[in-house]
């Protein structure tokens, strides 16, 4: 993503007490360039070269990252935006100190088994106090106010209800287990936030930089531009195509929203609903394949299971989602009598892809590289130079030494909250497994839901979208499978399966009143009202709502899953139907207005379509054809 969209996206996520990125200039700005630069030189290296040992790998990359949060990130309204404050220098070296200390010392450090020694006890305190801050400064108060809860949690342990009682851990315990191992801070996630997500964020700024977002919007305009409410369904699949890079809704918002909206509110979308169409088709792209807006990683990390069977199982549960919000779009612009744009202001779908389709090209790259099994690091450092080895077909999009800097900076200023999510969740990790909360969290949950699958899989829902209000993509997949994940492993459901649910529903959470970011980002572009917006995004991803429910009750819709291929063709044929009824239902509209009873029959008939079982199928093509038969009735009627 390019730097102005994430610094667009940055603003309209903004809350009253997030604060605004500085943009420094002349020898400070030359300064930032050198250290952004070498945070990008040393990723591509030990890409390339090797990663070192995960304490080395996380600690230098949190040193970096935390000391350019410090340097670009205002304390708050009263801070300077030009220039760092004396305040912001001491926590930008001392964050540096701390970090690094472990990266020279992380020899010593295992040989002592994680036994902290005093000096090390302040070191460790002053860095998580500064994870904290800089989590403040670049997201605001939820995500640090939720990790800090779970410092409470396992200090208070002795004190807390039964059900969640422990043993309690000291404060120099607690420190001990945050800095000086790889359960906390340097814990997994920031480690595959070290590696894969800072890698695929870079090829993002790559293809940015080379005009690959706009040969997305050319493509989707020339493919749908005349159908129907055009521009909406323009906003559909250019952002499906920048979700497959991008790592943050409000950036896919910002990025093709700024080009969507104004067309869709130009043929009669209101203000609202043009930014709920943009909002909801950018939360999609999240779950996208390749990247799963930087959480396939850490799906793969977590449950032990390749890169490429994460992006595999993600295809279908995707268009099944895109295929919900088009179905709506159709069905409003019928009603609405929207028309498309005029084919002569189009450009030819063919002329695009000769003129500009060599640009996409670099993603083929990556999938090609990790589908005949090379690291999805070294597949994203062969994006990247396919990237800049693509640029040169054109003289305006060529990578001189001066864009190519740039571009370098704009991948690490770009990377930036991401990596300071994926470090700070580390607290809540690294809390959960000091104290063994979490396979308790699954039995309380199944002990209200007695076991059974379906309100088991309400329960995990809700607890994934409240987990996910406000929160990066990365950030509240962690949370929500650290706490709701395991009552579905419990009952049986299989760990990709489950965790795919959980995903889901961390991404929707983007979307969800009463804090969507992806929302609020949609109506600022609109002018619109953020409310009115977030409602008509939520109604829009309802039939995406369905669909994590579909392939746990059908596993085999994820391609990993599949043993037998019509099984699968006939579950996917069953929920792309009931998908299409669902949107029928929600929009009232069926080759005519419905009536709420039709509305109803038309609930039903979808739910059929969705639970597994060819009764059930059968039931729910019956109410299909029972709505058809009642609007050719009505119909029919009126021309009479």
């Amino acid at each position: 993503m390019s730097d102005n969209a994430m610094v667009a996206a940055e603003e309209a996520d903004s809350a009253p007490k997030k604060s605004k990125r500085r943009n420094p200039t002349g020898r400070l700005g030359v300064f930032i360039t050198v250290v952004t630069v070498m945070l990008a030189l040393f990723h591509l290296w030990t890409s390339i070269h090797g990663v070192l040992p995960a304490m080395q790998q996380r600690g230098v990359h949190v040193g970096f990252v935390l000391f350019l949060v410090f340097m670009l990130y205002p304390a708050g309204r009263s801070s300077p935006l030009d220039r760092p404050s004396v305040l912001d220098w001491v926590f930008a070296t001392l964050s540096a100190i701390a970090s690094f200390y472990v990266v020279f010392l992380y020899t010593e450090i295992a040989k002592r088994g994680g036994m902290a020694t005093t000096y090390e006890l302040f070191l460790g305190a002053v860095l998580i106090v500064l994870v904290f801050e800089a989590a403040r400064r670049v997201m605001g108060y939820p995500l640090p106010i939720f990790c800090a809860l779970f410092l409470l949690f396992a200090y208070y342990g002795r004190s807390l209800p039964t059900l969640f009682r422990h043993f309690g851990l000291s404060v120099p315990r607690i420190i001990e287990e945050l800095y000086l191992t790889t359960d906390g801070l340097f814990g997994m996630v920031c480690g595959v936030s070290a590696t894969y997500i800072y890698l695929f964020i870079l090829f993002g700024s790559f293809l940015s930089v080379t005009g690959t977002s706009t040969f997305f919007n050319d493509f989707a305009t020339a493919l749908t531009g005349h159908l129907r409410g055009g521009p909406a369904k323009i906003a559909v699949i250019s952002s499906a195509f920048m979700g497959t890079v991008s790592g943050s809704t409000s950036a896919n918002v910002a990025t093709t929203g700024a080009f969507t909206i104004p067309l869709m509110k130009r043929i009669g979308y209101p203000p609202f609903y043009a930014g709920a169409v943009e909002a909801a088709a950018s939360t999609g792209g999240q779950i996208m394949p390749p990247v799963l807006g930087s959480a396939a990683f850490i799906i793969a990390d977590t449950i032990g299971v390749p890169y490429i069977k994460v992006v595999s199982a993600s295809v279908v549960p995707a268009l099944l989602y895109f295929w919900g919000i088009w179905c709506c779009l159709s069905l409003q612009a019928i009603k609405l009598d929207l028309k498309g744009l005029p084919k002569e202001s189009l450009p030819k779908t063919s002329d695009v892809v000769l003129r500009s389709g060599y640009k996409a090209l670099p993603l083929v790259v990556i999938i090609y590289m990790l589908v005949v099994g090379y690291n999805p690091l070294f597949a994203a450092c062969g994006g990247i130079f396919a990237t800049l080895l693509f640029s040169f077909v054109r003289k305006e999009d060529r990578l001189n030494i001066r864009k190519l800097i740039a571009t370098l900076e704009d991948g690490s200023k770009s990377a930036l909250s991401v990596a300071v999510a994926c470090t700070l969740v580390g607290v809540v990790i690294g809390m959960m497994g000091a104290t063994g909360i979490a396979l308790r969290i699954g039995d309380t949950i199944l002990s209200y839901t007695a076991g059974r699958l379906a309100p088991t899989l309400v329960m995990t829902m809700a607890i994934s979208l409240l987990l996910g209000m406000g929160m990066p993509t990365t950030a509240s997949y962690v949370m929500a499978s650290a706490v709701a994940a395991p009552a579905l492993m419990l009952i049986g459901c299989g760990a990709l399966d489950v965790h795919f649910f959980v995903f889901f529903f961390a991404v929707l959470s983007s979307v969800t009143p009463p804090v969507c970011v992806g929302a609020y980002t949609a109506a600022g572009i609109a002018g619109a009202d953020p409310n009115k917006t977030a409602y008509a995004a939520v109604k829009l991803v309802l039939p995406g709502f369905i669909v994590p429910f579909v392939f746990i009750y059908s596993p085999e819709l994820l391609l990993p899953n599949v043993q037998s291929w019509p099984l699968f063709a006939q579950a996917l044929f069953t929920a792309i139907v009931g998908v299409l009824i669902l949107s029928m239902a929600l929009e009232g509209y069926f080759l005519d207005t419905m009536p709420m009873w039709e509305r109803v029959i038309a609930f039903a008939a979808a739910i059929g379509m969705i639970v597994p079982g060819w009764k059930s199928d059968v039931l729910g093509l019956a109410g299909l054809a029972l709505l058809y038969l009642l609007a050719k009735y009505r119909m029919r009627r009126r021309t009479q």
